[in-house]
């Protein structure tokens, strides 16, 4: 992918790069070298990292390229832009002679923000026509002001600042107030990162835990309690008060309490800061915790990043790194495809629900060994249940097949881990899984304490093992960003500027203006203006709009989103709604895949339920 060679007689190093690769090696080789960091390749976004990325991603430069075209060509006349510009106060006659100079200046690259080299520095999504989209609107804005009257011009000034995300680090004043020391435990898996996190914790007055799981939220409130220290749980389904007077509680991230002080908090996985769903929840809980000491649990590509968001808040940071407490290697050689050399302790890795059954009914015919299945889909009750089985030597359950479920929130006693594949599927199309989430899953391979200390990693396949030993060789590549989402006073305050607007639309404008720095970016709301878009015909204050916008529902399930609508008329109408009224449970086990299927989506129904309680 990226090779080094120095040039004779000359003091270059010439950079030999596969085509298509990616440009992280060579911000790694930057971070290693200092005759190179001396001369300061700069970071992402630069005029040298622009070329690098049109050097490697030509089909995403020329993707650019032609979609600005083919928007510019029909700007004037676009009913998207007209729109846009409507609900502005823009009327379509002014909008179309200012449009018209507008594609002129942009043609002719007056405007940097829309050349192609910076369009394309700034693009980091899946969707160009929506980034572009965004982009040109508020290029227009910018050309259009001079034209436009000052009463417009205000709203549009008023709807920058409202949507102004550059500063998130005033948003929370009372860990502000406070002289916080910042923690960040990192290392690999099984590296007894989070144990020392949650010694410091079990002997504060008081504190919590902030887990990326329900699973894993209920794990350390059981463990707590069991040692007689009492903990709440707080999860956004549940919550389980052992007394109001409780020391600990143990929560899911989304659900800290920013407003409360305490001594120590405990937030797990830190680099899902950089999650472009739910990263929003790990910087608010970074920012805003008002707690003496905060400890960071999670990998070492978060250093960097939480460095100088640490540096901004002008907080100390101490940096404690771990080790594997065991050594796992990959192996040389793949099964072969040969399922008869699965044995005891193995975990075979599948990347969707019919492939996981599949392979467990194959195992179990042709090894007789019994298998114990986790996926998403399943219950965190029930995935932990199946964990249990398969760690108990004597329960009968000698093999794991797992989804990518198995790289979190699971202590499991694995030999080997074996990749029947390593590409899964987007949403959009098949793809390698990453580099940092094959080495996140390898690292379930072997644990400490068990009888499996030395793990093993391989596939099922041949084709897939050079992947794998690249990906466990590879080397950290530092987070960038961490994510951030609008709260619910801008974007009520957003709606009084644009009355009669739908809900999700107001979150997408505020999409359009919102200005941040360059280490924070917005999380993607598609999930929340598609809930937004099916409950827009009911009678909610904004506040509650955003509530049920937020709500865990998978956007692609039917049932569900029947079943938030049917949620949010009952609230709308202050009606009372009980949970058997909308959940018909079988009273059968499930006998087939097919209705286990449906027991899972009636589960997804009881957690919208039992979120919005």
């Amino acid at each position: 992918m990226l090779r080094i060679i120095p040039l004779r007689q000359t003091s270059c190093l010439l950079l030999r790069i596969k085509l298509g690769a990616s440009v992280a090696p060579l911000r790694h080789f930057h971070q290693t070298i200092p005759i190179l960091r001396k001369g300061g390749l700069p970071r992402k976004g630069s005029i040298i990292d622009n070329a690098v990325w049109r050097i490697l991603s030509p089909k995403r430069h020329r993707r650019i390229e032609e979609e600005l075209d083919r928007k510019l060509k029909s700007f004037s006349k676009s009913v998207h832009f007209r729109r846009e510009a409507s609900c502005l106060g823009i009327n379509t006659k002014l909008f179309r002679e200012i449009s018209q100079s507008f594609v002129k200046a942009v043609a002719a690259g007056e405007i940097p923000r829309c050349t192609v080299r910076n369009l394309l520095s700034g693009y980091t999504g899946n969707d160009i026509s929506a980034y572009l989209d965004k982009e040109l609107l508020q290029c227009f804005l910018d050309y259009a002001k001079p034209f436009l009257p000052e009463d417009i011009v205000d709203k549009v000034n008023s709807l920058r600042k409202i949507s102004d995300l550059r500063y998130p680090t005033e948003w929370y004043p009372l860990a502000r107030q406070m002289q916080r020391k910042i923690i960040l435990h990192v290392g690999p898996t099984n590296s007894g990162k989070t144990y020392q996190a949650l010694q410091r914790l079990e002997s504060a007055q008081s504190g919590i835990y902030c887990g990326p799981l329900r699973l894993l939220a209920h794990e350390i409130y059981d463990k707590m309690n069991t040692k007689g220290i009492l903990c709440n749980l707080v999860t956004g389904e549940e919550k389980r008060i052992v007394s109001p007077y409780a020391p600990l509680t143990s929560s899911t991230v989304e659900m800290a309490p920013l407003g409360r002080p305490m001594d120590v908090a405990v937030v797990d996985e830190i680099q899902l800061i950089a999650d472009p769903f739910r990263g929003w929840a790990w910087t608010a809980a970074l920012l805003g915790l008002a707690a003496k000491e905060v400890h960071l649990c999670g990998e070492e590509s978060a250093v960097p990043l939480i460095q100088r968001i640490c540096e901004s808040l002008n907080e100390e940071l101490v940096v404690n790194k771990y080790q594997r407490l065991t050594p796992y290697k990959v192996s040389n050689r793949s099964l072969e495809g040969d399922l008869s050399r699965i044995t005891k302790g193995d975990c075979v890795v599948a990347f969707s629900r019919r492939d996981i059954f599949n392979y467990k009914n194959k195992i179990e015919a042709t090894t007789g060994l019994k298998c114990a299945v986790a996926y998403g889909g399943l219950p965190p009750e029930t995935r932990a249940l199946q964990a249990k089985a398969f760690n108990d030597p004597d329960s009968g359950f000698d093999v794991l097949v797992a989804s990518d479920a198995v790289g979190m929130g699971l202590n499991l006693n694995i030999k080997r881990i074996i990749f029947s594949t390593t590409h899964k599927f987007n949403g959009a199309e098949m793809e390698r899984i990453s580099f940092p989430q094959l080495k996140q899953i390898a690292g379930r391979a072997g644990r400490f304490g068990t009888a499996y200390g030395n793990g093993i990693v391989t596939s099922l396949h041949p084709r897939d093992l050079s992947y794998i030993k690249a990906a466990v060789e590879s080397p950290i590549v530092p987070l960038e960003t961490a994510g951030l989402q609008p709260t619910v006073e801008m974007l009520e305050l957003f709606a009084s500027q644009m009355p009669n607007q739908p809900f999700s639309s107001i979150i997408q404008k505020i999409e359009d203006f919102a200005s941040v720095t360059g280490d924070y970016f917005m999380c993607n709301t598609k999930d929340k203006k598609a809930i937004a878009d099916i409950i827009e015909d009911i009678p909610l204050e904004i506040r509650d709009r955003f509530q049920f916008a937020t709500a865990p529902v998978s956007i692609r399930s039917e049932p569900s989103m029947a079943l938030i609508k049917t949620l949010a008329k009952k609230f709308s109408r202050q009606e009372t709604c009980d949970l058997e009224e909308i959940v018909e449970l079988p009273d059968t086990p499930p006998i087939n895949p097919e209705h286990l299927v449906d027991l899972e989506e009636k589960h997804k129904q009881i957690i919208v339920y039992m979120w919005l309680r």
